[in-house]
Order: structure tokens, then C-alpha cells, then sequence
């Protein structure tokens, strides 16, 4: 079984702390650095400390060359696609054809108290892609768009990228984030790649499953495309402080009625839960709710699910437990189809955590975990 490992990286404390983990994971091997594109955390465990991702992943690639660099995620809601495939070139020609962009339909505590327009946001997100590889293939020819949201008239886009599709054109690898029907169908269609939140081996098989399904109708090879995944990964051998995590994520299950469900803890009477708060358990998303949306409408009321819900469920699913553990997920995920992680370490960086510091657990995972996946 053989994959690929990138970690994920936030701003934290200082920009030369973050460049400090830049240095330490470009020793340890690690396959590629993805950074966020947030002006916000999410909830039920964020921060709302982000430094825009275009300009730092620009300085990281300038520091640490021979890495893959990749954005985890960004949306159609900020940037123009025109715009956005600039940012995108500019970025392959900065890592020398190394960049992955990411894309997902976006989150509403991210947008909305901004007032940010996230309305249609796949249908979006499909223009932006499309409009996107016009302009690349279109090797600094002019282009015409006449879409629902976008409109473009002799629109042109120079330099191409630096990177090449499969038949030769210039071309810039797109992961898609999300596992909604509508967002699956168009991974399949267009996407190089796909770069989901993880959950669960069973889920994630099943949803690969469709995307598969939907690149055969668009008569495409699956040996061109990349089932990435994304995950939250907490390591230690403290029975307790795992316990704190397995609460933190058990609360994270609250907003994603569908992963319940495929972990076969789902009550009919949850629905009623919801519904006494204002939500429909069938739409809930972190694009339909932002955080003032879940602190009015008393999302507390919501944990006699949490209580329903064993330890052994999240310990048993998640990246979370100590070293032997975590090695078996990451078996399980192989055998789901993942061909490539990208990982957001929990573990936080001060000496009070140790001996699972973050830099302790990026460490045990280069030096005895990732090895066993690529030889």
C-alpha cells in the first residue's frame, strides 16, 4: 500500500513560528505543505487568527523549494475566477509547477458575517473550474464564457502555467473539498483530484465509489485523478487527554448529521432535537450556518446526542490514539482508496505537551509511520 503525506499548516503565535514548522517538515520529507484560506476559524474548536494563504504560500515556496505547495481549500465566493487563475498561476510558476489548488463550495462562518454573496455555491464553484481551465488551455489565447454567474468577451490570461494535463496542455491540478451529491458528480466530471474531510473508511469508500462512477460517464481515467483526503490527527498515549479530543469531536458530529448516519448512530428522535432548534437535520452544512446562527439557535440543546454516541466510534473511525492506532487507520484509509493525506496535526506545539508535541507527532509520523506507506 503506498500514499502520499502533506501537512497543513496554520499561522500561530508569530509568522517565524510557522516558518519554524516550514523547516521542520521540509526536514522530516513531508510530501507537500498546504496552508488554509480562511479570514475565520470554525467552530467547535477554531481560532480566528489567519494570515492571507496566496502571498505566504509564495514566501514558503521561496524557503523551501523542492516541496509540492497546496491550498486546503479555497472558494468561489472571494475572488473572480479570472482572478483566482492568476493567483493560481502565479503560484506554479513561484514552486516551479508544484502548486495544488483546492476548492471547496466554502463555509458560511466564513462568509457570511462578512457580507459575502455564498449563494449557489456549487453551481459556482463549477463556473469557476471551467472558466479556469479555459484560460489554461487556452495558452494566452483570448476566450469567450457565457455561463449562469460569469460572463467573459475575448478575455485573456498570460503567462500559462507551468504545468502540463495529460494530452499536453498547460494545466494546474484541482482538488475539490466536499462529499454532496451535487459536489461528487462535478469531482467526477472535472477534478484532478479530490481532497475531502474525513470520516470514516466506509464513507469515504462509498463517496469515492460515486465520483468513480461519475468520471466513467464523463468517460474519464481514474489513473488521472487523485483520491486525497483531509484530516484532523490528534496522537498521544495519554488515555485521558485522548478522551478531551474524542468530546471535542464527538461535539464536531453535531454539524454532520450524514457522518451519524454512516456510523449507524442515528435516532429518528434526533430529528425532533433539531428540529425544536430551527434546524433541518437534512440541510445542515457548514455553508447553511454561520457561528452566530449556532449560538442563537442553542446548538447545547443538541448534546444528549453527544452522550449517545460511544468513545469507541471516533477512536475506531478518526486519525486519533496513539502511534499502533493511528498506523491501522491509515491502513484502512489505504484500503478505502486514499492515495494521499493531508494533515492537520491537534497536537499543540508547547514543551507542556510533551512528549506529543506537535513537532514530537510530525516527527514519529516521517520517521515510523509514513515509511511504512511508501515503500
Amino acid at each position: 500500500m503506498k500514499a502520499k503525506f502533506g501537512i497543513e499548516l496554520f499561522f500561530s503565535h508569530s509568522y517565524d513560528f510557522v516558518r519554524k514548522k516550514l523547516k521542520s517538515a521540509e526536514k522530516e520529507g513531508w510530501d507537500s505543505i498546504w496552508l488554509p484560506d480562511h479570514l475565520r476559524g470554525l467552530p467547535p474548536m477554531s481560532i480566528d487568527d489567519f494570515l492571507c494563504v496566496w502571498p505566504m504560500l509564495g514566501s514558503f515556496a521561496e524557503m523551501a523549494p523542492d516541496l509540492v505547495y497546496g491550498v486546503s481549500v479555497t472558494e468561489p465566493h472571494r475572488l473572480h475566477p479570472a482572478s483566482l487563475a492568476q493567483t493560481a498561476t502565479t503560484l506554479d510558476h513561484i514552486t516551479n509547477g508544484k502548486f495544488i489548488l483546492g476548492i471547496g463550495a466554502g463555509e458560511a462562518m466564513n462568509l457570511k458575517c462578512y457580507g459575502i454573496d455564498y449563494s449557489y455555491a456549487v453551481s459556482k464553484m463549477r463556473e469557476h473550474i471551467e472558466i479556469m481551465h479555459k484560460f489554461w488551455h487556452s495558452e494566452g489565447k483570448e476566450i469567450n464564457y457565457d455561463g449562469r454567474f460569469y460572463h467573459l468577451n475575448k478575455a485573456v490570461l498570460r503567462p500559462p502555467p507551468i504545468q502540463k494535463s495529460k494530452d499536453g496542455k498547460p494545466h494546474i491540478p484541482i482538488w475539490v473539498a466536499g462529499n454532496g451529491p451535487k459536489t461528487k458528480q462535478m469531482t467526477g466530471e472535472l477534478a484532478d483530484g479530490w481532497i475531502p474531510l474525513l470520516f470514516s473508511p466506509k464513507l469515504y469508500k462509498e463517496d469515492l465509489e460515486d465520483i468513480k462512477k461519475a468520471m466513467a460517464k464523463s468517460n474519464r481515467d481514474p489513473k488521472d485523478f487523485t483520491a486525497g483526503a483531509f484530516s484532523r490527527i490528534y496522537m498521544n498515549d495519554d488515555e485521558k487527554k485522548i478522551k478531551q479530543q474524542i468530546s471535542g469531536q464527538k461535539m464536531a458530529l453535531i454539524l454532520a448529521p450524514n457522518v451519524l448516519k454512516s456510523h449507524g448512530y442515528w435516532k429518528d428522535e434526533y430529528c425532533e432535537l433539531y428540529e425544536k432548534v430551527g434546524i433541518n437535520p437534512e440541510r445542515l452544512s457548514l455553508l447553511e450556518y454561520d457561528t452566530e446562527d449556532l449560538k442563537r439557535i442553542r446548538i447545547d440543546k443538541l448534546f444528549p446526542i453527544i452522550k449517545d454516541i460511544p468513545d469507541e466510534v471516533i477512536r475506531q473511525q478518526g486519525l486519533i490514539g496513539n502511534e499502533e492506532e493511528i498506523t491501522k487507520k491509515f491502513e484502512q484509509f489505504i484500503q478505502s482508496g486514499s492515495e494521499y493525506f493531508v494533515l492537520e496535526i491537534l497536537n499543540g506545539a508547547s514543551s507542556k505537551n510533551a512528549p506529543f508535541t506537535f513537532f514530537d507527532v510530525t516527527r514519529i509520523l516521517a520517521e515510523k509511520i509514513i515509511p511504512q506507506f511508501r515503500d
